[in-house]
């Protein structure tokens, strides 16, 4: 597939001007079309690359998971690249280069490559299930589908900006939590007596051979164990556990339902038809057991089941959000009811975050005060013995 730049005429008579990626001249033109434009000019993006039939095997990186920040600046940069209609092989090909997380930057130039040879951008991200999740795949793949590639590089830059968001703030609670741990590792082992013999050397043994080394295996193994739930043939455990978490399961759902109705109103706006457009928001959906659920209604809309009685089937969404959907397709206003519905849902994502954070840092402050007591209680049962020791054996004659 190639990129193409066009210039059109909308319902208002107002140029319009944008990039899309098609295998044809007339296959933008038959999208424009459909999206209620009137194609004026039709012309491949400088530097666009024709399509070939040969497709080359993209190198596996080998590395760690890429972090939210670097994936939000990846793909923002990503959508702006798109949005002044630079091929996508250019645009991965100079994002390689800026990249400083080394396994993005061998990511993006093996998808340069396989994206060079003809493949579609969904397909070459598919090949790296370490970096880009199933439902950031989906996604690309319905922006390619409607046409709307570069929007939703930003909204998958967004998903990653507001998990970032999420957990901004923690990091004093945490350094408190970290803080209390080490000070108790230290604490644990101090001598029973002050006076009048200190014990430094069986201390310092207790703590640098004993409490510290057990310490670091501890923080090491749970590493190693989150790095393994963090793999991508346990996305399936990881994403059923985490709609069952209190508080944090409602967050998850509400995001899925919202990613997914919004893309869904984006593929319906785009001219996308209603089998297509489902399949595609169903693999823009976060949660694999809610994006499964989901599938199921896949043959309902083929069978051209109103839109209405698929969301009800699914057994996922609130009755208000059904009766929208009814009324919109009673009254031929489908599109316009599904972009109420995504607003609906994205409300109740701003809620759900709200109520998410509110426990969380609740968490992290219990967590600090148990571990701070524990050291103040080994701190403070110390400070007696030493003063009780000090007294027995300068005053012997309390001892009877």
């Amino acid at each position: 597939m190639a990129f193409f730049r066009y210039t059109a005429l909308d319902k208002s008579g107002q140029t319009v001007m944008g990039a899309m990626q098609a295998s044809t001249e007339a296959e933008v033109a038959a999208r424009l079309t459909q999206m209620g434009y009137q194609p004026q000019s039709v012309f491949p993006a400088p530097g666009s690359a024709p399509a070939r039939t040969a497709q080359a095997t993209p190198r596996q990186p080998k590395g760690r998971n890429v972090g939210a920040q670097s994936m939000a600046v990846f793909f923002r940069e990503f959508a702006a690249l798109q949005r002044a209609g630079i091929a996508p092989f250019q645009a991965l090909t100079e994002l390689a280069s800026r990249t400083h997380e080394p396994v993005l930057a061998e990511t993006a130039r093996s998808m340069a490559e396989a994206v060079h040879a003809g493949g579609r951008l969904s397909d070459a991200m598919e090949g790296f299930p370490h970096v880009f999740p199933v439902h950031v795949v989906g996604a690309v793949r319905a922006g390619e589908l409607g046409g709307f590639l570069p929007i939703v590089l930003d909204e998958i830059a967004l998903e990653y900006e507001q998990e970032l968001a999420f957990y901004k703030g923690l990091g004093i609670a945490k350094a408190f939590v970290w803080q209390g741990i080490i000070a108790l590792a230290i604490a644990q082992p101090v001598f029973p007596a002050l006076f009048p013999e200190p014990h430094w050397g069986l201390y310092l043994r207790l703590v640098f051979l004993r409490n510290l080394p057990i310490l670091a295996a501890i923080v090491l193994l749970a590493r190693f164990m989150y790095a393994r739930w963090k793999q991508p043939q346990n996305a399936d455990v990881r994403d059923r556990w985490a709609l069952r978490y209190p508080v944090f399961g409602d967050l998850v759902r509400q995001r899925s339902l919202a990613a997914f109705v919004r893309m869904l109103y984006k593929l319906y706006t785009a001219g996308v038809s209603p089998v297509a457009a489902w399949e595609g928001a169903v693999n823009a959906t976060p949660n694999g057991e809610i994006r499964a659920l989901l599938g199921q209604a896949d043959a309902l809309i083929k069978s051209g089941t109103p839109l209405h009685e698929a969301f009800r089937t699914t057994g996922l969404f609130a009755n208000e959000v059904e009766s929208l959907l009814a009324t919109g397709v009673m009254s031929g206003q489908v599109v316009e009811m599904l972009g109420r519905v995504a607003e609906y849902y994205q409300n109740n994502v701003d809620r759900a975050l709200q109520s998410a954070r509110f426990w969380m840092f609740r968490l992290f402050i219990i967590a600090a005060l148990v571990v701070t007591g524990a050291v103040i209680i080994v701190l403070m049962k110390t400070y007696f013995d030493a003063v009780f020791g000090f007294t027995r054996t300068f005053f012997p004659e309390l001892n009877q």
